[in-house]
């Protein structure tokens, strides 16, 4: 999953809670070739880590006996027997090459390319003689002609589609397996969804599910459509233009309350800043804020909530979620003065291991500002740390007087030999953490580079 697919199901989630709802998980794997258990368990892991629980679906019970499409093909066949008895299903022969001269000829007559229909009247001897040459059909729904379907989107308004600008879609494929546009209908009527939310590439679809749902006698459900979640190039999201997989986010070590928090406010207006749980997101959320406009990824934005997220977390939250950076800390260290120091300097478990390398564990780097202080520097600091000053605004005050610096010039070279960076928590909380004798040690270390 990415950041597109997972906005789709938290909207889908926060719709349902807002309505004391449902939320339905179904996996859509008929597609062999590209469907494999782990794909559909790596969905399953992502959703249940960003706290998206589903209310029915794999693994919970409900009323069908598997939310697997792949185990579902039995089913499918009874509706394609229907809709042969009522001859509104028919067998194409349409090579793709063909399909590609047909949309090309269009396109260059300014016409919108779609499927003309050639098979649609064929005779039984001209589909007897297709298939005693051993080609493989792929069957399409008979679209009615002259008609009007009209709905109300959730999120766009009211939408009508003439259905002389619909061509008749394919609903099996040749090795008889259904395609998304069959199966996902049918299974919204069968699992009695009533609000379908998805983005709105997906608009131009649905008169044509309605379709379909209305020749077999089945219940539609409600559509909310939603534009489109971009990459910052305007294409759609892909690691060529900065998204990150669910995957990737949880192995940076981003909170999944943070990353709820920022798509929920992508394409849709929430009125403030606050950290909010998930069910007060779902009480925030409102299909009317969603934004008509498409969407660019901003992680700026998502490094915001992710402040915010580490900002809100308690001792054994943060504990936790930096337990495999503090798996290298000096057992001598402090561990719980040690995340109070630095929590509200990090944004990720690597920052945490970033610090826990500069002030224990790696030999301080030579730099600029290290260097610009000169050797004198860090002897007269050492001398003052070695007298009887004991906190440490004595002892800066101290090394101020005696190096006649202030300001930056004073406390930027402190920092940068004591800490190993130029920014970071104060330095007297530093000072308490690793003690006076760490702190000579690495202004012996800065005075040697």
């Amino acid at each position: 999953m990415h950041l597109g697919n997972l906005r789709t199901s938290l909207f889908s989630l926060l719709l349902a809670k807002n309505n004391k709802g449902s939320f339905l998980l179904r996996l859509e794997d008929t597609d062999f070739e590209r469907s494999k258990k782990e794909f559909s368990d790596a969905v399953c892991t992502d959703l249940q880590w960003m706290g998206l629980t589903w209310d029915e679906g794999p693994g919970i019970s409900g009323k069908e006996k598997s939310y697997y499409q792949s185990e579902r093909l039995d089913l499918y066949e009874s509706f394609y027997e229907k809709l042969k008895e009522k001859e509104l299903i028919y067998p194409c022969f349409t090579s793709e090459e063909e399909l590609k001269i047909i949309r090309r000829n269009q396109i260059s007559a300014g016409q919108p390319p779609r499927y003309t229909g050639i098979w649609s009247e064929a005779t039984k001897s001209e589909v007897k003689e297709e298939l005693d040459k051993g080609n493989k059909p792929v069957y399409r729904f008979r679209i009615p002609k002259g008609e009007v379907i009209e709905f109300v989107d959730l999120v766009k308004g009211p939408q009508s589609f003439s259905t002389n600008d619909l061509d008749d879609f394919i609903v099996m494929k040749k090795d008889k397996t259904p395609t998304f546009m069959f199966a996902n209908a049918i299974d919204d009527s069968l699992m009695e969804v009533d609000a379908v939310l998805r983005g709105d590439d997906h608009l131009s679809n649905t008169p044509r599910q309605i379709a379909l749902l209305n020749s077999l006698g089945l219940k539609l459900p409600e559509y909310a459509h939603v534009s489109l979640f971009t990459g910052r190039d305007g294409a759609p999201l892909s690691k060529r233009n900065g998204s990150l997989s669910i995957r990737d986010l949880r192995e940076k070590g981003y909170l999944p309350i943070a990353v709820l928090n920022y798509l929920s406010r992508v394409g849709h207006k929430i009125n403030d800043n606050e950290l909010k749980t998930l069910e007060g997101l779902a009480e925030s959320f409102d299909t009317s804020n969603i934004s008509s406009s498409p969407s660019k990824l901003d992680m700026d934005q998502l490094l915001f909530w992710q402040k915010k997220a580490v900002e809100s977390l308690n001792f054994n939250e943060s504990e936790k979620w930096l337990e495999e950076a503090l798996s290298k800390l000096p057992s001598t260290v402090n561990r719980k003065q040690f995340i109070s120091l630095i929590i509200e300097n990090i944004n990720f478990p690597e920052d945490a291991s970033s610090y826990i390398d500069n002030l224990f564990l790696k030999p301080l780097r030579n730099n600029e500002i290290i260097q610009s202080a000169g050797k004198n520097f860090y002897y007269d600091a050492i001398e003052v740390l070695n007298s009887d000053v004991a906190t440490w605004s004595e002892i800066t005050k101290a090394i101020g007087d005696k190096t006649s610096l202030k300001g930056k010039a004073l406390f930027m070279p402190l920092r940068a030999a004591i800490t190993g960076q130029t920014f970071g928590p104060e330095l007297d909380k530093v000072f308490e953490l690793i003690g006076k004798e760490k702190v000579i040690e690495r202004l012996e270390e800065a005075s040697k580079l």
